[in-house]
């Protein structure tokens, strides 16, 4: 006689789930996300923030001025405590050496891609110094903020003095002779004379008279002539001789 097996008994003191399986998985298989705690933010990597400044300090520099530029203001434009900002600037003087570190930065890295991409030897530093120096498509900061700057080397000699060193590196004379060496510098100076005077906005010229600007003095670092200098020459020295 066969005996019959009697189910095992339920433990009643915890009722049953039917939407919650006994190993704690939801019905999907999956475990479930856990809730987000509220009130927790993400901190900021200390990059971000510091880029983050140094936008803010470019605009108010941009609009305002130079004597805008306080690390109050900088904090406040860029949603920041003016603590977090002294992590990074301790003072004004901290952030103006950082928007020029930017720009020299920039402009030295637009100088080693166009002389590693030139195909020609001599002269290419000076054509990299020009098309780096008068690029408008690709600046080493906005016009606003080289202004700044720029006003910032005038009136302050301790950032002249600071950041003349690398400009000196840029313009430093080629190893050549000294007739070719003459010619490239003046290519310099002449890059550096039109630069400045579209900055100051005391030169109006127009997009055809600089093209041309600037394919003359490419070709000069190249060694030859700008076209009619060889007529204009002959008439001054037929002048001399009446």
């Amino acid at each position: 006689m066969k005996k019959r097996l009697e189910p095992a008994p339920r433990d009643l003191s915890t009722p049953a789930d039917p939407a919650e399986p006994a190993d704690g998985r939801a019905s999907g298989g999956t475990e479930a996300a856990p809730a987000p705690v509220a009130g927790v933010r993400r901190k900021k990597a200390p990059e971000q923030v510091r880029a983050q400044l140094l936008e803010a300090a470019s605009e108010i520099a941009t609009h305002h001025g130079v004597a805008a530029l306080t690390l109050d203001a900088v904090a406040e434009r860029a949603g920041v405590t003016k603590g977090a900002l002294q992590y990074h600037f301790a003072n004004k003087q901290g952030l103006l050496d950082a928007l020029f570190g930017q720009a020299t930065e920039r402009f030295a890295t637009q100088m080693d891609a166009r002389r590693a991409a030139d195909p020609h030897g001599d002269g290419a530093a000076a054509r990299a110094y020009l098309h780096a120096v008068l690029d408008t498509a690709q600046p080493a900061a906005s016009t606003d903020v080289l202004r700044v700057l720029v006003a910032s080397m005038i009136t302050e000699q301790e950032t002249r003095a600071r950041w003349s060193v690398p400009m000196r590196e840029w313009t430093r004379p080629d190893p050549v002779p000294l007739e070719q060496a003459a010619t490239l510098m003046i290519c310099r100076l002449a890059a550096d004379g039109l630069w400045i005077s579209e900055l100051l906005d005391s030169v109006e010229i127009s997009a055809e008279l600089r093209a041309e600007i600037v394919r003359q003095l490419e070709r000069m670092t190249a060694g030859e002539m700008p076209a009619g200098t060889g007529k204009i020459k002959e008439k001054g020295l037929r002048g001399r001789h009446g």
